[in-house]
């Protein structure tokens, strides 16, 4: 599900943002697009259910541990912010299964206690158990939050930046 945010008003800020290196451009935003993602990781988190029943194959409090917030890019837009459950890799999976075959278990990756692969099935629901959305209701409460956040952090950043360069110009 793609979901975004466009914030307006923001000319002043491109402006000034035109005036800095293209580094720096790119830097800033990606900060304050963190900045903005972090609001809405935090709600994600606040709102993943807990671990009620104690579950060999599960960890409490695994879920909301694995929600994470990056900036990255998207079809090479930089200001693209990411909050998403961090799997595990390909190779944990694996040595997981290899440290099972020593010990004479034979099992699959979905019983790794670390594995937070099941995060769909909360969010989305499955046909024996009804949905407990985290993530969009995180989103959906946020995003003017995270939007105010990011302009902000924006702000600071230009502001921030401008002064460095008006320091090094001038000294």
């Amino acid at each position: 599900m793609k979901t975004s945010v466009s914030i307006e008003g923001l000319n002043e800020l491109r402006i000034a943002l035109r005036r800095l290196p293209e580094e720096l451009q790119k830097n800033e935003l990606a900060k304050a697009v963190r900045k903005g993602a972090q609001t809405t990781q935090a709600d994600a988190v606040a709102r993943a259910p807990f671990l009620m029943k104690p579950d060999p194959r599960r960890k409490s409090g695994l879920l909301k541990s694995a929600i994470k917030a990056t900036a990255g890019r998207r079809n090479g837009n930089v200001g693209s912010a990411f909050v998403y459950v961090r799997m595990l890799a390909k190779s944990q999976i694996s040595k997981f299964k290899k440290a099972m075959a020593k010990a004479g278990k034979r099992v699959k990756g979905a019983a790794n206690p670390d594995d937070p692969f099941y995060w769909r099935f909360v969010e989305f629901g499955t046909s024996k158990m009804a949905a407990k959305p985290f993530l969009r209701p995180a989103f959906e409460h946020t995003k003017m939050q995270a939007a105010e956040r990011i302009k902000e952090a924006l702000r600071e950043g230009v502001e921030r930046q401008a002064a460095k360069v008006a320091g090094r110009k001038f000294k």
